[in-house]
């Protein structure tokens, strides 16, 4: 019996994805809050760190290409938006030495947004354009908010004015002032760009054009994780914390 696929249904294969990435968050954020905030030492969280960035670069790709399949992108961006404002808040007041003021959750609502009036152009320009110019900002302006290059470190690269670095209202941007500090950030320089080329991806996805295996292939369990990656971040770190402030409440 032939397999019948809607055209705009879920694709199993993008949440098992999305469930891998926010799962290795999850973990990556155990390690954290053991050895920043209950002084455990564990060598382990060393040689994970490096890892971070590809694994938050993989969900906001996949946010991005998300784009392409949502019925209301503003309603998903008010939704995630009060989500991280829950997450600024309950920091601010709980673990004021970890606030996070604009984590992936700020970031990812403000994109969404901002997607929106960039979708004509990015729907008029040829996809190799866009991925080209996408990739190399993303490139050029990569370490941007903790060197103030743009450019690629060792290569070349100019060297923005100290004045742009000097407010404390531009750290949304990617340009913070050397007093900003936020357990969480992604700045919109540079992970728009790359939150963009999810979004050029989400065509060629959208309108089937991959080999038939990426729409039929099914991990239930990682998909599962990856369908309701939102609730698992808003949900997963004072779930962490409270079980670990138990334990070490009881072992002390």
């Amino acid at each position: 019996m032939e397999l019948i696929v809607k055209k705009h249904a879920r694709i199993d294969l993008l949440d098992a994805v999305r469930g891998v990435a926010i799962l290795a968050m999850v973990f990556y954020h155990a390690l954290f809050d053991l050895t920043a905030i209950f002084g455990v030492r564990i060598p382990l969280f060393a040689w994970l760190t490096p890892l971070e960035p590809p694994f938050a670069g993989a969900f906001i790709l996949l946010a991005g290409l998300s784009c392409r399949f949502s019925h209301n992108n503003v309603r998903r961006a008010l939704r995630v938006l009060a989500i991280a404002a829950a997450v600024t808040i309950g920091t601010v007041l709980f673990l004021p030495d970890e606030a996070i003021w604009f984590g992936i959750l700020h970031f990812m609502g403000v994109a969404i947004l901002l997607y929106i009036p960039c979708r004509p152009l990015l729907d008029r320009t040829p996809m190799a354009v866009s991925l080209t110019v996408l990739g190399a900002l993303f490139v050029l302006t990569y370490t941007l908010p903790s060197s103030g290059l743009l450019g690629i470190p060792g290569l070349f690269g100019f060297v923005l004015p100290t004045d742009w670095f000097s407010t404390p209202y531009l750290f949304w941007l990617g340009l913070p002032d050397p007093s900003f500090a936020s357990a969480d950030y992604f700045p919109l320089l540079p992970w728009l760009f790359l939150f963009l080329i999810g979004a050029v991806l989400g065509t060629p996805v959208k309108e089937r054009r991959l080999p038939e295996w990426f729409y039929t292939a099914r991990m239930p369990v990682l998909a599962a994780a990856g369908r309701n990656t939102l609730l698992i971040y808003a949900l997963h770190q004072p779930v962490l914390y409270g079980v670990m402030y138990l334990i070490f409440s009881i072992i002390k």
